[in-house]
C-alpha cells in the first residue's frame, strides 16, 4: 500500500489549539493566545545554554523548552499533565463533555505539531510537578516555569520540588502571573486567592510574596526584575468588552495582557 502522506503543516496549526505563539520554520508563527516571542525579550532569558540539561515544567505547547534546544541545550525534557482529571481543581473535577475532550485533545497535539515542524529532539513526559525527583527524571542545570503556579494547590511545594531535581550550580526562572493592586503595598506579602468553583485557579501573589514563596522553597534569588506585560497574541478569545468592570478598572492593562514577574533563583545548598 502507497504511504500515507501527512497534512499539510497549516492544516495541521489550523487543527490544534494554541497557547502559545511559536515561530516555526518559513516564517510561521502559531496563533497562540500568548505572544511569547515578545516575552522571552522582555526576560533574562539565557542567551546560551550549551552543554546543560534543562527542564521546562508546565511545557504546554512546548515555547520555552523549544527555546531551551535553540540555545544550545545538550537536552531537554518538558512535563505537563495530559489528561485534566490531574488538575488541581479548587472543586470537584467537572465531568468532560465530548465537546470538551475535543478541545483537550486539540490542545495536546500542539506540543506535536511544532516539535515536528521544528526536526525538534525535545522531550515531553506526562508527569505532574509534584512527583518531580531525581530518580525519576534525574537531574538538571536550568529550569523554567511560566503562568503554572496560580493553577496549583501548593505552588510552594512545587518549587520545591523543582529544586529537589537541580544540580549544584543549576539556575531557576519562574516567571508568573501577578497582583497589581496589592503590588502596590510594598515589601508587604499578601496573595489574592482565586479558588473559583470548577476551574484549576488558587492564588495570585503580589511582588513581595512571589520573593517569599520563591525563598521558602529553598531558592536565593539572584536577580528579580520589574514586572512586565506579557501580550495576548492572536489567539487570544476574550475581547474587552467581555471583561468585566471590576476587572478593567483594577487593572486596565489586562485588555492587552496579563502582568507576570520574572525571577532568577539558585536553589541553596543543601
Amino acid at each position: 500500500m502507497p504511504a500515507v502522506e501527512a497534512p499539510p503543516l497549516s492544516e495541521r496549526i489550523a487543527a490544534a489549539r494554541w497557547y502559545h505563539s511559536i515561530e516555526l520554520p518559513g516564517g510561521v508563527v502559531t496563533p497562540g493566545e500568548y505572544d511569547l516571542p515578545d516575552a522571552i525579550r522582555r526576560i533574562p532569558f539565557p542567551s546560551s545554554l550549551s552543554g546543560k540539561r534543562c527542564l521546562d515544567v508546565g511545557t504546554r505547547d512546548g515555547f520555552w523548552a523549544f527555546a531551551m534546544e535553540a540555545r544550545g541545550a545538550d537536552e531537554v525534557l518538558g512535563i505537563d499533565l495530559d489528561d485534566p482529571a490531574g488538575y488541581d481543581y479548587s472543586a470537584p473535577a467537572p465531568p468532560l463533555e465530548p465537546a470538551v475532550r475535543e478541545e483537550i485533545d486539540r490542545r495536546n497535539s500542539a506540543f506535536q505539531v511544532a516539535h515536528d515542524a521544528l526536526g525538534s529532539a525535545v522531550t515531553r513526559r506526562d508527569l505532574s510537578v509534584y512527583r518531580l525527583s531525581p530518580e525519576e527524571v534525574g537531574r538538571f542545570d536550568f529550569a523554567f516555569i511560566g503562568t503554572l503556579l496560580l493553577h496549583l494547590r501548593d505552588p510552594v511545594g512545587a518549587l520545591g520540588a523543582i529544586r529537589r531535581v537541580l544540580a549544584p550550580g543549576a539556575t531557576l526562572i519562574t516567571n508568573e502571573p501577578i497582583s497589581i493592586p496589592f503590588s502596590a503595598l510594598g515589601r508587604v506579602p499578601v496573595v489574592q486567592p482565586l479558588m473559583w468553583p470548577g476551574l484549576p485557579f488558587w492564588w495570585l501573589p503580589n511582588v513581595a510574596a512571589r520573593r517569599r514563596m520563591v525563598a521558602a522553597a529553598g531558592f536565593a534569588i539572584r536577580q528579580a526584575g520589574r514586572p512586565y506585560l506579557m501580550r495576548y497574541g492572536p489567539g487570544w478569545e476574550h475581547a474587552p468588552g467581555s471583561l468585566s468592570p471590576r476587572n478593567l478598572v483594577q487593572n486596565p492593562m489586562v485588555r492587552w495582557g496579563a502582568v507576570h514577574d520574572c525571577i532568577v533563583a539558585v536553589p541553596h545548598a543543601g
